[in-house]
């Protein structure tokens, strides 16, 4: 049924589904595959498939048996790379760990669906922030720790990811990607016949064609993939209730979790408007520290494109007056989540990570002497060989010139289990810097390999490749990253614009500067000392990431 939808969709899209025999064109001018915005609107209502929970509970129509993985699945352990790639890294504690891993089993054995890959991991963010990918793998910020008041609170968070997983959403996704993926490759052919002609630009034609193109994939973003989104959305929460009483946890707190959750989103309502204002301001004068604004605001907390809360715990209290209401249904277990989060290693993991986050706050703030003592109680204890806290713990030391700590603190960073990316980021920057550049891409290409190919090192390694001369290297990698990687087409692009040697520099392509001191290995994979020609840079290093786009992707289901 789904796929047939997707298909009618492409037809409502296209015009595809016009009569024989019309000329293209419309009595007004525009081709006759542009659409009618409410004639869209309508086609999208028409081919979505009648709500799941109306008249049965969602778990009912659930197939059970063997699970079938999605087309989107990459492995999970290369999920579980690149994920880390995508914030500051993930935090664990044994107890934790083991509870979640229980958690998640008890709620698969209540699906009747087996050998369901993945597992359930705890990001390194304060946000109220969850989402699972199409290998299974749960993600759920650190912000929820703290403030969930029973186990069933839990268990409603990693009901609504899993039930993404079990309802297959990821692979409904794919529509998304192919779309972006064809206009990808229109664009390219179009380039490539304007080099062909020694032309430096298109012609009004192509121009015309790719502009359509943008049009029907705006077309898709904004119209179709939304409603797909808010409809899984509501499939995810009704199944994880159905989940959740199956396992014997109370159904009410998927209410209350969602109630928490409008309240964080209430209470940073405020901030992300002045966030955004700021943003335009900034953009105005100057575009590329407007995209590190964006970096910075990627990785603080995890975006969200949700059907309105409120809407949503309407919709599960309906539901479970409708399919519930005259069963008695198990009642909260708040000793059971006390026991977890105040065990010792749940509870030094929690105020650690509590430290670190609170010092780097400090930190842009200017308060150095205070953020350095914050970072140092983050970087203590069971945390102490932690990546992220040292992170924070070696940046606030270089502001302080307190030079010994921070190479002692970048060195536990980098030799941390669960490595993040801005070690890596900095250290390529140091490096890049002090033109050294061949380190530079030695240590690019080991970033890449150990966040399992993740795409946020392809404009890096093009930039470099560049500066190093291999422009045809760069021109190969610049296409693969265009097709296969097309969130970070643009910023690609843009990388295999920088001067090779002999050639001008621009600001736009300036070395990005360190803001650490980097390391200089003996060999690639050793814990290396600090490179002396890095020792007084200083300055942020200006990431551009495009993750702040749509808030879920045909590999991420972010949530809840």
């Amino acid at each position: 049924m789904r796929a047939a939808a997707l298909a009618l969709a492409v037809l409502v899209v296209t015009g595809c589904a016009a009569q024989s025999g019309q000329t293209g064109k419309a009595d007004d001018g525009k081709p006759s595959w542009v659409p009618n915005l409410s004639s869209v609107s309508s086609g999208v209502s028409s081919i979505m498939p009648a709500e799941k929970g109306e008249k049965a509970t969602v778990i009912s129509e659930l197939k059970t048996g063997r699970y079938e993985a999605s087309s989107l699945a990459i492995g999970e352990e290369k999920d579980l790379a690149q994920r880390r790639a995508a914030g500051v890294g993930f935090a664990r504690a044994a107890s934790l760990v083991q509870y979640l891993t229980a958690l998640r089993t008890q709620l698969l054995a209540a699906s009747g669906v087996t050998d369901v890959p993945g597992r359930v991991t705890v990001l390194a963010n304060p946000a109220f922030a969850a989402y699972s990918t199409p290998d299974g793998n749960i993600y759920l910020a650190m912000g929820w720790l703290r403030n969930l008041e029973n186990a069933d609170e839990m268990a409603a968070i990693v009901a609504h990811e899993l039930s993404h997983v079990l309802l297959t959403h990821h692979t409904a996704d794919l529509w998304g990607d192919l779309q972006h993926k064809g206009q990808a490759l229109q664009e390219i052919a179009i380039r490539a016949k304007a080099d062909q002609s020694k032309s430096k630009t298109v012609s009004k034609a192509d121009a015309k064609t790719i502009k359509d193109a943008q049009f029907v994939a705006d077309i898709s973003d904004k119209l179709l993939l939304p409603g797909w989104s808010r409809r899984q959305e509501r499939e995810a929460d009704l199944l994880g209730v159905d989940l959740m009483i199956r396992a014997n946890y109370s159904p009410a707190a998927m209410v209350s979790m969602l109630e928490k959750l409008k309240a964080w989103e209430d209470q940073n309502k405020e901030s992300d408007e002045a966030f955004l204002e700021q943003l335009k301001q900034t953009a105005q004068a100057d575009a590329g520290q407007a995209v590190n604004m964006l970096y910075k605001k990627a990785v603080s907390t995890v975006s969200v494109n949700h059907p309105k809360t409120e809407d949503r715990i309407n919709d599960v209290a309906q539901y479970l007056d409708r399919h519930y209401g005259d069963k008695k249904l198990p009642d909260m277990h708040p000793a059971a989540w006390k026991d977890i989060v105040t065990r010792p290693d749940v509870a030094e993991m929690v105020k650690n990570y509590d430290s670190a986050f609170q010092a780097k706050k400090l930190l842009d703030a200017n308060k150095l002497l205070e953020s350095f003592a914050e970072a140092k109680v983050a970087a203590s204890g069971s945390t102490a060989t932690d990546a992220y806290p040292n992170w924070i713990l070696a940046r606030a030391a270089t502001s302080l010139h307190r030079q010994g700590d921070a190479t002692a603190a970048l060195q536990r960073a980098l030799s941390s289990a669960e490595p993040i990316p801005q070690i890596y980021e900095d250290t390529i920057a140091g490096y890049e810097h002090a033109n050294n550049i061949q380190t530079a891409l030695t240590w690019t290409d080991k970033a890449s390999s150990v966040f399992g190919g993740a795409p946020r090192w392809r404009p890096v390694k093009i930039r470099l490749l560049r500066k190093a001369g291999k422009t045809a290297e760069a021109d190969a990698q610049t296409l693969d990253c265009s097709v296969n990687a097309q969130d970070w087409r643009r910023l690609c692009q843009e990388a295999n614009q920088t001067p090779a040697p002999g050639q001008k520099a621009t600001p736009a392509t300036a070395t990005p500067k360190p803001t650490t001191p980097t390391p200089a290995p003996a060999t690639p994979g050793t814990v290396p000392g600090p490179a002396p020609t890095a020792r007084s840079a200083r300055g942020s290093a200006a990431r551009r990431d495009p993750r702040t786009r749509r808030a879920r992707g045909a590999d991420a289901r972010a949530c809840p």
